[in-house]
C-alpha cells in the first residue's frame, strides 16, 4: 500500500490497524471489512482455496493475513491464527454469544493449501468456538472463511468454581505389622524379610 500524498511505502504501526508513512509522516486509516480486516494493499503471490480468485496482502488488529474479497475468507500463519483469536477474546470480554452448532456438511469440504497445494485438513476449531478450519501442518497456516474468526473471537469459556482443597480425613487405620519399612528404588521393603 502506497501513501496517498507522496506515493511511498506505508508501514504497519506496531500491530494496530493502520499505516504511517515513514517519508511525509502522514498516516493511513483503511476501511475494515467483515471480520475487522484491513486491505493494506497489493496482491499477495496466492490464490484463494475456495474460489480460486487472487488474495490481497490485509491486516486484522495489525496482523497479517491474505484475504479473499469475493468469498472474503483468509489465509495466515498458525502462531498469528492464535494471536487474532485471543485478541478478539480480550477485547469481548467475556462475554459470549450463544453458540449455533456448525453445519456438519462443512467438514466433507476438501481445500488445497495455497502454499503447497496438498489437501488441507479440514476439522472443528478444538480450543473453543462452533467454527469448522482449514489447515496445512506442512506450512503452518489456516484457512478462515468469512465469518468464522468473529465465531471463534465471541466464544467464552463457561466459568467454573475455584477448586475447593479438602484435607484429608484422619485415618484411624494401623499397620498390624510393626516391623518398620524402608524404601529401596521405591519399593517398601519390611525390615527382616
Amino acid at each position: 500500500m502506497n501513501c496517498q500524498n507522496c506515493g511511498a511505502g506505508l508501514e504497519p504501526v506496531g500491530n494496530r490497524p493502520y499505516f504511517r508513512c515513514p517519508y511525509c509522516e502522514t498516516f493511513h486509516f483503511p476501511t475494515e471489512l467483515a471480520d475487522g480486516v484491513a486491505l493494506i494493499g497489493g496482491a499477495a503471490p496466492r490464490a484463494c482455496p475456495v474460489c480460486a480468485d487472487p488474495l490481497a496482502r490485509a491486516a486484522i488488529d495489525g496482523h497479517a493475513v491474505e484475504y479473499c474479497g469475493t468469498c472474503r475468507g483468509f489465509l495466515t500463519a498458525n502462531a498469528t491464527f492464535n494471536q487474532i483469536v485471543q485478541l478478539k477474546r480480550a477485547r469481548a470480554g467475556g462475554t459470549a454469544t450463544p453458540a449455533l452448532p456448525f453445519d456438519r456438511a462443512e467438514l466433507t469440504r476438501r481445500l488445497s493449501c495455497p502454499r503447497c497445494a496438498k489437501p488441507m485438513d479440514t476439522h472443528p476449531y478444538h480450543a473453543g468456538g462452533n467454527a469448522v478450519i482449514d489447515t496445512c501442518h506442512r506450512c503452518c497456516v489456516v484457512w478462515l472463511d468469512a465469518g468464522e474468526v468473529t465465531v471463534l473471537g465471541n466464544y467464552a469459556p463457561a466459568r467454573t468454581a475455584a477448586p475447593v482443597y479438602v484435607p484429608p480425613l484422619a485415618s484411624s487405620y494401623s499397620d498390624p505389622d510393626p516391623r518398620p519399612v524402608v524404601t529401596v528404588f521405591g519399593f517398601p521393603l519390611r525390615i527382616g524379610d
